[in-house]
């Protein structure tokens, strides 16, 4: 079967980017959570988190050094804490929906900043952060373009780094 369309370049406006997310500390919803397996073959957990009140999303990955336990408990310490999820469940399913919350910073990668998860904040220190809100156009966010979120900003996959 042929393509057929008659492409209009009146319709056609040049992407000029995204801007990331700007540093702070935002509320931060799973959309998932997927098992999957490093760049080095360890087993780690693979996190889209929505950030209230914006149309992008975060991507964040969970390792697990066999090498480096104590780091590794850390941080599945503070991500259980912040999303109030039970110590040692790993029901990736169950984690979906459950809004904590993050500092995020900007990384330079390929000469353009990008949003990236610093760390997760513990639940008792999220008193002062603005209660979720949903993007402005929802609409948009939940419609895909071959399988992906419109407005989604992708942060490259940096597992491979020790305090992922």
């Amino acid at each position: 079967m042929a393509i057929s369309w008659n492409f209009n370049a009146n319709d056609y406006e040049e992407n000029t980017g995204f801007k990331p997310i700007p540093v702070g500390e935002y509320r931060v919803r799973i959309a998932s959570a997927e098992e999957t397996v490093s760049g080095n073959g360890n087993p780690m957990i693979k996190l889209v988190l929505d950030v209230s009140g914006y149309n992008s999303t975060i991507w964040h990955n969970v390792v697990f050094l066999a090498d480096n336990q104590k780091l590794t408990n850390q941080k599945l310490g503070e991500l259980f804490n912040s999303f109030g999820i039970q110590p040692g469940n790993f029901n990736l399913a169950g984690w979906v929906g459950k809004v904590g919350a993050a500092k995020v910073n900007h990384e330079t990668h390929e000469g353009e900043a990008k949003a990236r998860i610093a760390y997760f904040i513990a639940k008792d220190r999220q008193d002062k952060l603005p209660a979720w809100q949903e993007p402005s156009n929802k609409a948009e966010v939940t419609g895909q373009a071959n399988g992906v979120p419109a407005g989604f900003t992708p942060i490259p996959d940096n597992s491979n780094l020790p305090w992922n």
